[in-house]
């Protein structure tokens, strides 16, 4: 452990005391290892509350900061401050800079290509399979994926990277430990395994809803352009899209129906002035980035040449075209066919086994990208 480590490391444990304290105590002394050495006197004119200069005078013991730091480290927990080699150089830039980071894995190459995937908790179909495919296509054109590993487009964006072999980092709003949501445990083995996790909480903090607002401003850091897939009117999404153009970074969305409200907040982004995104080419043109190295689909549908070699009988083309991204009701499938519902149900077999379709849920169809 390096004496600077040490300093910072104990500067960012101290109880009570949060990101812009600590942005202030140095503004005033200097370095943590000047303030740690500062009589507590003169702390005091910046630790105004009675609770922080009792935190402050108790923080002093230095074998508990050694200890700590030392479980960290044999945890595969790396801690990051401003003067640490691997300190991301895309957050000393931005408002309210973090001083202290907690990684798990590895960070973007600082000349690596970014984008940040970000949009419902409680997305649709659509939403889910759009967030994949991009993510995906992204990734497989060399790009990362900067995302919240939160429910719906978060989760669903890091699985897509994953699936072309690509880098992802998953920026968490609890403690670096934190599963959450729980169901995300696997995915979170993997992003640790394949790219990397970081938070500014360390070990041991809950993933209060407090916590999101400052963890949206390090991914949208660490993106250099943001893309919304699917967001509602009013949406926490907007923070980390209000963040990002106070940043400088390039906003994208998806276009959705006018009558869908999952996708009202994209349209009202479009309608601001945000990059209407039909295609990966809008993304990749945009951030400047080489395509011309693997060609991929633009776009997420099935192209005719695609639906063609996959052999289809009349009666499953029949099926498929009235199919869409998200998932329909057996009985209104039979019912637009207008077959006999024993030989819409043998299609629909032989499309899922073909791997056309998807089954959704237990009689519900989608086409699958």
């Amino acid at each position: 452990m390096k004496t600077e480590d040490f300093y910072w490391y104990w500067l960012n444990t101290i109880s009570g005391i949060g990101n812009r304290t600590i942005g202030r105590l140095l503004d005033r002394f200097g370095t943590p290892k000047q303030i740690y050495h500062t009589e507590e006197r003169e702390i005091a004119s910046v630790l105004r509350t009675k609770k922080q200069q009792s935190a402050f005078h108790m923080s002093k013991n230095k074998a508990p900061v050694i200890d700590s730091y030392n479980n960290i480290s044999a945890g595969g927990i790396t801690f990051l401050h401003p003067d640490s080699p691997l300190f991301p150089e895309r957050l000393k830039t931005i408002p309210d800079m973090p001083y202290g980071l907690y990684l798990k894995g590895i960070l973007p190459p600082e000349e690596k290509k970014t984008v940040a995937m970000i949009g419902a908790r409680s997305c649709t179909r659509y939403g889910k399979e759009m967030a994949r495919f991009f993510a995906s296509e992204l990734a497989g054109c060399g790009v990362g994926i900067i995302s919240g590993l939160a429910r719906g487009v978060d989760g669903m964006a890091h699985v897509g990277a994953l699936e072309a072999d690509g880098y992802t980092l998953g920026v968490l709003g609890g403690g670096i430990d934190q599963i959450y949501p729980i169901e995300h445990a696997a995915l979170f083995q993997q992003i640790e395994q394949s790219g990397g996790l970081i938070s500014e909480s360390g070990p041991g903090i809950q993933p209060v809803a407090g916590l999101f607002p400052m963890r949206n401003r390090l991914i949208a850091g660490f993106a250099d352009g943001i893309l919304v897939v699917e967001a509602m009117e009013k949406s926490g999404t907007f923070i980390t899209v209000d963040q990002g153009l106070e940043q400088g970074k390039e906003i994208f969305a998806l276009p959705g129906r006018l009558t869908d409200s999952k996708s009202a907040g994209c349209n009202r982004l479009i309608q601001m002035g945000a990059h209407i995104v039909t295609g990966v080419e809008d993304v990749l043109e945009l951030l400047q980035i080489d395509n011309t190295s693997r060609p991929k689909r633009n776009r997420p549908e099935r192209s005719e040449e695609e639906i063609h070699k996959m052999s289809l009988a009349p009666l499953e083309k029949m099926v498929y075209s009235c199919l869409r991204i998200e998932p329909k009701y057996v009985d209104v499938i039979i019912s637009e066919v207008r077959v006999a519902p024993q030989e819409v149900c043998m299609a629909l077999n032989q499309l899922v086994l073909c791997g056309a379709v998807v089954e959704t849920t237990r009689n519900y169809y989608a086409i699958k990208l």
